[in-house]
């Protein structure tokens, strides 16, 4: 055979030279394309964003005529009525004391409360009248479901998400959607469809997420009860942030059918936000006790039929509860330590059995945790963005999962251990299937021995911290993800949880901060955050093991009081 010959002539030139001109041209017209109609596909997406906010104004100030009385929005008895506990607005609604329609517009909504107040006092639902808020990223029919994503306009729900639908036939009214944090992925709440949702206390601070328009309705008093969901903490803090009670359930005792993801089979829990534990153990008690005619089993039958079971509300002796102050990996802010001893001191006092405990959380448990979360490599979340406003809230998330993979141990290894947080997450991606596995694996191992050393220490609750610091700025909330690993663990452990407002910041809490450790540039991020939060509420979680919703909630309720009492006496 003869030996290849690369030696071009001139007419093979003349035609390269031609060929790459053509095919750089082509590539050029094509990248030209792609970019122009991508700018197309973003101005369609906000020119509709625009239509929808101006068509959502409208029915706003409509609604403001129909529901003004006399001049007055909110004439006495309407604030009388929102001023009611759950129990006592149940039997006021159940008795005729009060009309559906009048609650209903208490509470600033709109339809079907005429028919309910038509049906025999006999043919009441146990939550006859009772007005719900639904999150923006759970099903209600004839709504958009949009995750504060542009290109989810427009794509109203055929059907309500069982957990609605099971309300709704318990004779509750769902009366409106709240916003969320673009895509969810956040504790911040805001995005660039619905806008923002600030502290209901400083508007510069966040109001946690993703839950978050849901937690300020309930806290400000605007809802008598509201529905989440929780897939790392998306109940709790905004629960946490707002100063009301947030609840998340075991993964599969409520359904979560219905619930928008950016991500197929992404799985989480759903939360319920309230202003008071005992209406959530009610709610939650009548929604897993399943009635003829409101049946959440029957509406999701792949379910797990796991009924209400009152035996599991007492410990038969005082509570055996162990308590973690705080995980070194992550210490927390002054007053977030100090109302965790305070409690810890409240519990004692009333006759609890307190014992310390540890959770394993290092920088391998937070990479487990986002792997697990982002189990694609950020395809989806990227996908989702693609062609969107990029909101505040997530771009430190977004932009991080954006760069190669090969590329973010190299980024990991150069910010060190000044950067300990984002290390870990630059390491947290899935290279294959086989990792995938090996994921799975080490996440069974991780709830086996946490699990084993509750059994070792008797434990019916733990009580811990349900976020590093305070509620912090909107601009800083991006940086500040970690500080949401004491939620994150129950979520990767499957524990149910809740969160129970204890106090307030207070000036020494703000003075304490000049001792806060920060040997890592993030751990300054969160003593910087933390200043200016004073009057701020501040809080614990309590975990129970999984499918014990009814000991954990009864536990709260104890552990209420005890706090209670504590603040009375001091």
């Amino acid at each position: 055979m003869g030996t290849r010959q690369w030696l071009l002539s001139a007419g093979d030139l003349d035609r390269w030279t031609l060929g790459a001109a053509g095919a750089t041209a082509a590539s050029a017209a094509a990248l030209l394309w792609y970019l122009t109609r991508g700018c197309s596909v973003k101005s369609e997406y906000y020119e509709r964003v625009r239509r929808r906010l101006d068509l959502e104004r409208h029915r706003r100030q409509l609604l403001t005529q129909q529901l003004t009385a006399g001049g007055q929005l909110m004439t006495v008895r309407r604030q009388l009525i929102v001023e009611l506990p759950l129990a006592q607005l149940i039997e006021q609604l159940q008795s005729g004391k009060i009309t559906a329609t009048e609650a209903l517009r208490a509470y600033q909504a709109k339809e079907r409360a005429a028919a309910l107040d038509a049906l025999p006092e006999s043919k009441r639902g146990p939550l006859h009248g009772v007005p719900i808020s639904v999150k923006d990223s759970i099903d209600l029919e004839g709504f958009d479901s949009t995750l504060g994503l542009a290109k989810y306009l427009d794509r109203p729900a055929a059907s309500n998400a069982p957990l609605v639908q099971t309300l709704i036939d318990l004779g509750a009214v769902p009366f409106c959607k709240t916003n969320v944090p673009q895509t969810l992925m956040s504790f911040g709440c805001s995005n660039p469809v619905w806008g923002v949702t600030t502290n209901i206390r400083d508007p510069a601070r966040v109001p946690g997420g993703s839950s978050g328009g849901e937690a300020v309705l309930v806290a400000a008093g605007g809802s008598p009860l509201g529905l989440g969901s929780d897939i790392g903490g998306s109940a709790r803090v905004p629960a946490l942030f707002s100063g009301c009670c947030g609840f998340k359930p075991t993964c599969g005792r409520v359904s979560s059918v219905g619930e928008t993801s950016f991500m197929p089979a992404c799985t989480g829990a759903g939360g319920s936000n309230n202003n008071n534990n005992n209406n959530v153990r009610r709610v939650l008690r009548l929604i897993t006790t399943p009635l003829p005619g409101a049946d959440m089993y029957r509406l999701d039958p792949l379910l797990p039929r796991v009924l209400w079971n009152e035996t599991l509300e007492s410990a038969g002796r005082p509570w055996r509860v162990g308590y973690l102050s705080e995980l070194p990996f992550c210490p927390v802010t002054p007053g977030v330590r100090r109302v965790l001893t305070e409690t810890v001191s409240a519990l004692e006092a009333a006759g609890m059995e307190l014992v310390p405990f540890q959770l394993d959380c290092g920088p391998a448990e937070l990479q487990l945790f986002l792997q697990q979360a982002l189990p694609d490599n950020g395809a989806f979340l990227g996908r989702a963005l693609e062609n969107e406003n990029l909101d505040v809230s997530v771009a430190d998330l977004a932009n991080g999962m954006k760069l190669p993979t090969w590329v973010r141990p190299l980024i990991s290894w150069v910010l060190g251990s000044r950067y300990r947080f984002a290390s870990s997450r630059l390491k947290a991606w899935t290279a294959d299937p086989e990792q995938a596995v090996v994921l799975r694996a080490a996440r069974d191992q991780y709830v086996q021995r946490t699990v084993t050393r509750w059994r070792a220490a008797r434990l019916d609750l733990l009580l811990l911290p349900g976020f590093a610091c305070p509620p912090p700025p909107r601009h800083r909330v991006s940086e500040l993800i970690v500080g949401g690993l004491y939620t994150m663990l129950m979520n990767m452990l499957n524990f149910p949880a809740g969160i129970l407002t204890v106090d307030r910041e207070t000036e020494e809490d703000q003075a304490a901060l000049e001792h806060y450790p920060t040997p890592s540039v993030e751990l300054q991020w969160f003593k910087d955050a933390s200043r200016g939060a004073l009057g701020q509420p501040l809080g614990v979680q309590v975990a129970a093991l999984p499918w014990m919703e009814e000991q954990l909630l009864a536990g709260m309720c104890d552990i209420e009081r005890a706090i209670e009492k504590h603040y009375r006496k001091t």
